[in-house]
């Protein structure tokens, strides 16, 4: 007994020390109608939250900040200030005023331009000028608009790495804390694979929507002529007047790709706040070839902390129609929940989230209490009640239609076929130079088949050359130990044209698994090209007439000389990841030649199906000069050393 209470007395300090949650409901003073979206902070917004649609919040509040003021605020109300109360405690009840939708005559010195123009100029004073980090929560869900049937939802705990807002080129990065995805949808009726629906770039919202930071479109004095722009009754922000600006396309141009209202404070001309969507024309012009998107809007929203504004929250919701299917909705949120101004480590490259990522995890059963250690936006009551329906529903009926399985069986169910190929697929597209050994000469060459009447004398000049521009294509598969193999098809373009393949194994280790990946390439390969010199092209009288055992019925055939060598190359180079599924390469093979030889080569010009006969040299019908003299082989050979660089492109 003595050792249980000694425990338990350890304990108590551990448990003083873990955050309590304050939970509240923020209430519209006059119609006691909840109000959503409404910013909740303590220590002057380092830490908050925000309001659901139905005003409820909750926070986790540190106990070194159990002692300070909780504040709420919201455009068009009366700002709310009060010491935090005791926690844990009941649900917090507040109530907002609103604040005069008008505040009079505004009196204004110069045109609506103008007063962005200068909001847009004081943008270094009031926003952060040195990199800033945000932590946050970020939400995204596909549902039918018809039935309110979810597909999927996403949900992330991520830290965001904001660049410093007078470089508006700036690129910041985000990595993903924690994260979950459950998949709603009956996968038994063979629908069509999640990623037709899933959407890229979620996590990286906190960059891509804050207009501020990227200087939205409707804030470039270039396109004030494809704007018109005008205030509207003042309101407040925080007991701060705020400008309302309405912006839309200007008549007589379809230029302008956005609409909506601008939030401006103004005594700071700080961007509190913009609520936009795209104009019909601005929906067309991103050409979302897979989606006919019928509205695509946006609100962001800021706080002020320290002295300058930080990004609060992003709104973004999708209506439209899939190629094939219902009218679906796609809405993505994002709430900051901390604010570090401290400087700090950039996030190291493997672990931050790039444009093509998706929540990738394990489909998860939903759970409501998944995010009880974390500040997050509370879903809405009625959405969590269709969530976990519609969880019970599709558990319900896998049991009906699906064998029961051994939990064993089921936790070792390996991935489907087809996605363990796309994960292990990859395309290479490359360029390179053909070294050749090649000095000037005159060819001739006669092909006269006995028996035919079919005659080509074909004749040119070759110039002293040293290496021929190629081209390819490759596809790879990777294997265990960062080995893969390959195969490569090019085409050399110039005086000397040709086809040619290689295939091989290759070894790529990572040289800097810490950062951006920089990876050795090692291979060995089989390879065989030729290269060939056009002749010219005859008339073919003959229908039946064979070469090499090969038909040829074409009415017009050409002529040309051409090497060919088989070789052996090895291979050395090095790979720079562009992004997770692009990746840069150099390389540098070294030809050991097997077999090489010349032929006369004739092929059919016209037809889909185009047949062709190579003559291998020397050859009884075919002859071959060079400088007038009888020759077996031509003038150039491939020569030892072949650059080539490349970009590598993964499935997934």
């Amino acid at each position: 007994m003595m050792k249980v209470l000694l425990l338990w007395l350890l304990c108590l300090p551990v448990f003083a020390q873990e955050a309590q949650v304050l939970r509240g409901r923020v209430l519209d003073a006059d119609t006691h109608q909840p109000v959503s979206s409404a910013q909740v902070g303590i220590a002057g917004n380092k830490l908050g939250t925000s309001t659901n649609q139905e005003g409820r919040f909750v926070l986790r509040v540190p106990a070194a900040y159990a002692s300070t003021e909780l504040a709420v605020a919201l455009l068009g109300y009366q700002p709310y200030a009060r010491p935090l109360p005791p926690l844990p405690g009941p649900e917090l009840r507040i109530e907002l005023k609103t604040s005069p939708t008008s505040l009079g005559t505004v009196a204004v010195s110069s045109s609506v331009t103008a007063i962005i123009r200068e909001a847009v100029a004081r943008i270094p004073r009031n926003y952060p000028t040195r990199t800033t980090r945000l932590t946050g929560f970020f939400r995204e869900s596909d549902d039918n608009v018809t039935n309110h049937a979810y597909d999927y939802l996403g949900e992330g705990i991520l830290l965001v790495e904001k660049p410093p807002y007078q470089h508006p080129s700036a690129q910041g990065q985000v990595q993903i804390l924690q994260e979950r995805r459950v998949d709603l949808r009956d996968t038994s009726r063979h629908q069509p694979p999640l990623p037709r629906i899933e959407w890229y770039a979620g996590p990286l919202v906190p960059h891509r929507f804050d207009f501020v930071h990227q200087r939205a479109e409707f804030l470039r004095a270039s396109q004030f002529k494809n704007y018109q722009y005008r205030l509207t009754p003042q309101t407040t922000f925080q007991g701060r007047p705020v400008y309302v600006i309405a912006f839309g396309p200007r008549p007589g141009t379809d230029r302008a790709n956005f609409a909506g209202e601008l939030y401006i404070d103004e005594q700071s001309y700080a961007f509190v706040g913009a609520a936009w969507h795209r104009t019909p024309r601005g929906i067309r012009r991103e050409h979302l070839l897979s989606f006919e998107a019928t509205e695509r809007a946006y609100r962001v929203d800021y706080q002020l902390y320290a002295g300058r504004w930080h990004l609060k929250s992003i709104w973004y919701n999708t209506l439209g129609q899939p190629l094939a299917g219902q009218t679906r909705r796609h809405l993505a949120e994002f709430l900051t929940t901390a604010i570090d101004t401290a400087r700090a480590a950039p996030i190291p490259y493997p672990e931050r989230a790039q444009y093509d990522d998706i929540f990738r995890l394990a489909p998860t059963p939903y759970d409501s209490a998944f995010w009880q250690h974390y500040t997050t936006l509370l879903p809405p009551s009625q959405l969590r009640l269709d969530l976990l329906d519609q969880g019970r529903q599709q558990q319900a009926e896998q049991l009906l239609k699906v064998p029961p399985k051994t939990p064993l069986a089921a936790e070792t169910m390996p991935r489907p076929a087809r996605h363990r190929w796309h994960s292990q697929l990859r395309y290479y597209y490359g360029a390179g130079l053909l070294p050749v050994q090649m000095r000037a000469a005159a060819l001739g060459a006669v092909v006269a088949p006995a028996g035919y009447s079919f005659r080509a004398a074909g004749a040119g000049e070759v110039h002293e050359q040293a290496a021929a521009s190629s081209f390819g294509f490759g596809m790879q598969v990777d294997l265990p130990w960062q080995l893969a193999v390959y195969y490569a098809a090019r085409s050399a373009y110039g005086q000397l044209k040709g086809q040619g393949w290689e295939a091989g194994l290759n070894w790529a280790p990572n040289l800097n698994p810490h950062g951006r990946p920089i990876r050795a390439r090692l291979a060995l390969a089989y390879l065989s090209q030729e290269l060939g010199y056009d002749l010219g092209t005859f008339d073919n009288p003959d229908e039946g007439l064979r070469l090499d055992n090969t038909k040829l019925a074409a009415s017009r055939l050409a002529l040309s000389l051409q090497s060919v060598t088989h070789a052996l190359q090895p291979k050395i180079g090095l790979g720079v990841e562009l992004g997770r599924f692009w990746e840069a390469v150099a390389d540098l093979g070294y030809s050991w030649p097997l077999r090489t030889y010349s032929q006369l080569l004739v092929e059919e010009k016209r037809g889909f199906f185009r047949s062709s006969a190579a003559l291998d040299l020397p050859a009884a019908e075919g002859q071959l000069t060079v400088d007038q003299q009888p020759a077996t082989a031509a003038p150039w050979q491939l020569g030892r050393l072949l650059p080539s660089v490349g970009i590598v492109y993964r499935l997934r």
